[in-house]
């Protein structure tokens, strides 16, 4: 009896593969910002996992000028696609701009997406603030004092990110000398005093606790970052009040932000558990996009995540779940979920 399990067993799976090598390959575009950006080594990486994958979903990168050109594009041509004229383009993105892309909010006012959706998550942005006053003990201290901030063009990394939190959480927001000097320029700012905060920034490891918190037990620390905490100075790092956080961001007119508890550890002078802003990223796709699709690039996001560190190291932050981790589900494709459900992928909880 067991060994006709076994030969119905290898029949089957026999046939299955037969089925997939026979199944007609399908070319996906996806669209990146230019090289050298975090979103570059993504596309690439998708597009050499796929292949050495052997699916027959066949994703080639395309590097474009930025951001703005890839959504006026898929939004412009969504039915062109859908109608086989053109390649199913997916876009690597972050969930924080969704709802601003579907409702039109600026900056995407003349570029709206109303259809987009989030496919699969590729890595996390984890920042808090450093300061080398011991007085400075929370984010409400920052009343009167010089905080440093991403450049005023960066609205999803400055403005919409600092506009919320100290001016609905904190009611301080026009009590701070905001410096708008992005990364670099704040870390040199910083290192010479002639600012009080910076937010640091990392490329963090992304757990799910069982009641939906969202963890990171490690975090490698951006270019400026390592260089203010490999300075010699003792940095401070001040933790966020998560219920703060999760009270400040309004999803329904802000930016989707959470809170995220960093171990102690998880960086080199991080000497207690603390609180950080976590932002996810992920890739964007039309509701459009087939679930036949969507189910394969789900399984190979899944099955082959490691691979996708073989490319570049920051991929190795990738989080153990193909699901888009952070996006509400309304904003997740609908093929996510089936095919999560299918292939017996959990789909993990949030807070």
């Amino acid at each position: 009896m067991k060994k006709q399990l076994l030969v119905l067993f290898m029949g089957l799976m026999v046939m299955a593969s037969t089925a997939f090598a026979e199944r007609k390959p399908v070319d996906v575009v996806i669209m990146t910002t230019p090289f050298g950006s975090s979103m570059y080594s993504i596309g690439a990486a998708f597009e050499r996992v796929f292949k050495k994958s052997g699916s027959w979903v066949h994703i080639k990168h395309q590097e474009t000028a930025g951001a703005m050109y890839m959504y006026r594009y898929a939004a412009k041509n969504r039915e062109r696609m859908a109608k086989g004229e053109l390649p199913y383009t997916l876009i690597v993105g972050g969930v924080g701009a969704v709802p601003h892309l579907q409702e039109g909010r600026w900056p995407f006012k003349k570029i709206p997406w109303p259809t987009t959706k989030t496919l699969v998550s590729t890595a996390a942005l984890v920042g808090h603030y450093g300061t080398f006053d011991p007085n400075i003990k929370t984010l409400a201290d920052f009343k009167g004092k010089r905080i440093c901030t991403r450049e005023r063009a960066r609205v999803f990394l400055g403005l919409f990110l600092d506009k919320p939190l100290f001016g609905k959480g904190y009611g301080i927001y026009k009590d701070i000398k905001w410096s708008p000097l992005g990364d670099a320029n704040c870390k040199d700012a910083f290192l010479n005093n002639k600012v009080d905060a910076v937010p640091l920034g990392f490329g963090g490891i992304i757990m799910v606790a069982p009641d939906g918190t969202y963890v990171v037990p490690k975090a490698f620390p951006t270019a400026p970052t390592l260089a203010i905490l490999s300075s010699g100075r003792k940095v401070h790092h001040l933790s966020f009040n998560p219920e703060i956080v999760r009270k400040s961001y309004d999803f329904s007119k802000d930016i989707i932000v959470y809170p995220a508890l960093v171990k102690k550890g998880a960086f080199k002078g991080l000497d207690r558990d603390i609180w950080a802003r976590v932002g996810f990223g992920t890739i964007h796709c039309d509701e459009n996009l087939p679930d036949d699709i969507v189910e394969e690039i789900v399984r190979v996001r899944q099955t082959y995540r490691k691979m996708f560190g073989n490319y570049h190291a920051s991929l190795k932050l990738m989080p153990t779940t193909a699901y888009p981790l952070g996006s509400p589900k309304k904003y997740v494709h609908s093929g996510v979920i089936k095919a999560m459900n299918k292939l017996g992928y959990p789909i993990p909880a949030s807070k």
